[in-house]
């Protein structure tokens, strides 16, 4: 089962479904060619967070 066909199927409540638009919404974006920018501050810098969007980056 695909993440996609996954979250079609379980995530069909208020603010599942409103993550699902959204993410169907940011695939569109990028499927036209639409960029991400991530800026991070905070908390989130010292979360350890930096070290997963190495590897996504990568």
């Amino acid at each position: 089962m695909s993440i996609r066909e996954f979250v079609d199927l379980h995530y069909s409540h208020f603010n599942s479904r409103e993550l699902r638009n959204a993410a169907r919404a940011y695939e569109a974006h990028l499927n036209t060619g639409g960029k991400m920018l991530v800026s991070m501050a905070g908390a989130m810098s010292t979360a350890g967070i930096g070290r997963l969007l190495s590897r996504a980056i990568q």
